[in-house]
Order: C-alpha cells, then structure tokens, then sequence
C-alpha cells in the first residue's frame, strides 16, 4: 500500500471527476476502517449505508455557485451495489456486516481514547478518514458508490479489555495487506454479478436538486 497524499489533503474532486470523464457509471471504494464494536473484529468486512462526518476544511462540492444544488444524501452509498456486494461475500463465505454507519475523522492522527468511547456510545460501527467527502461528491457526479470497508483494529482499543492495544500504522497495514487477495476476488466477483441496468436513483442525483429563481 502507498500513501502520496495524507486523507486530508487526498484530491477527492480531481479523482471522482476524472471517474465521470473517463465515462465511469459505478466506483466500488475497498478501504480500512477501525471497528468501534466488539463484534466487527479485524479482518470484517462492512458494508457501510452511512456515514458521519466529523471532518473540516475539506472541498467537499463541486457546486459553488451561482446556481444552488441541493444533492438528496438520506441515502449515500447506492443500495443495487451493496446488495450485489452482499451476496457475494455471502457466496464466498466471507465474514461481514451487511451493513454499518462510518464515522469520517479529520486525521492524519488517530483518534484519542475519548473521541473512539464517544463515537461507539454513539452507536456508530466504525471509524475511517477518507470517505467523505468522496462518496458525496460521488452522487454530485451521478456516480454509484459501493463502500467496502475492512476492520484492521479496535481504533483506540476495546472498552473492558485491555489486552486489546490502540490502533498503529503498522498494524493497519499488516492487516489490510494480508486482506488483500480476499478483497481482489470480492471486487471480480461484484463486478461479474453487476446487472448492466442500474436499478437505483444515484444516476438521477441531480434531476431534482436545482433550485431556480
């Protein structure tokens, strides 16, 4: 794995608009998050449908004006793709959550003890820090999104039990390496199982989102 950009300064418009560019209708997002819940172990995978976002600074829209474009996000992450998704961990007998809120952290630092507690109390599953704003800016582009998250750690560790140490870089990588070729076969089987229709709204994101005066 090669980080060139930390999360917040990653060129989240550049890279989704040159998705859109080059003529691209589905993104399919692998990424490592920290679980903030005892049953979502390292090595999960999560299929998230929402996300928190705890992030600032970031440009997080492609649409400054003049005219004013309010993109619907009740629903961020495209409910065909996660479906496919779904039934295909199943069928390669994959351990995962079918779905799950992620909170989005500024980073580069991981969070403190607190933060991770107050997150989890929260009822939030895990942690990451670079989903948003790409998932937005995502449906400003008309794009389906499927997000596919794999725990690498408990995040600042896990409430009650003090074997279990805070997240490291190195751990996040050791784990998400050694996930890597699950991840390669699940993302080959999505896209063969992929109807060629899509079946949602996220390619109508902007038929009703304009306002005029």
């Amino acid at each position: 794995m090669h980080h060139e950009y930390p999360p917040h300064a990653v060129p989240y418009r550049a890279n989704v608009f040159a998705f859109k560019q080059l003529g691209a209708k589905r993104v399919i997002a692998p990424n490592a998050v920290g679980s903030l819940k005892a049953d979502i172990e390292p090595g999960d995978l999560v299929f998230c449908d929402q996300f928190v976002n705890f992030t600032t600074g970031r440009n997080d829209t492609y649409f400054d004006g003049p005219e004013t474009t309010h993109v619907g996000m009740a629903e961020p992450y495209c409910p065909q793709m996660r479906e496919v998704a779904v039934e295909a961990a199943k069928r390669m007998g994959v351990k995962h959550h079918a779905e799950g809120t992620v909170v989005v952290i500024q980073g580069p630092r991981f969070s403190t003890t607190a933060e991770s507690r107050f997150f989890a109390k929260q009822g939030w599953d895990v942690i990451n820090m670079t989903q948003y704003p790409e998932v937005v800016l995502a449906r400003e582009q008309e794009l389906c999104y499927l997000n596919i998250s794999l725990a690498t750690d408990y995040d600042a560790g896990l409430e009650g039990d003090p074997s279990v140490k805070p997240v490291s870089h190195e751990e996040v990588i050791r784990v998400f390496n050694s996930k890597m070729d699950i991840l390669r076969k699940l993302i080959v089987e999505v896209i063969k199982q992929m109807p060629e229709k899509r079946d949602c709204e996220c390619g109508s994101a902007l038929a009703h989102a304009r306002m005029s005066a």
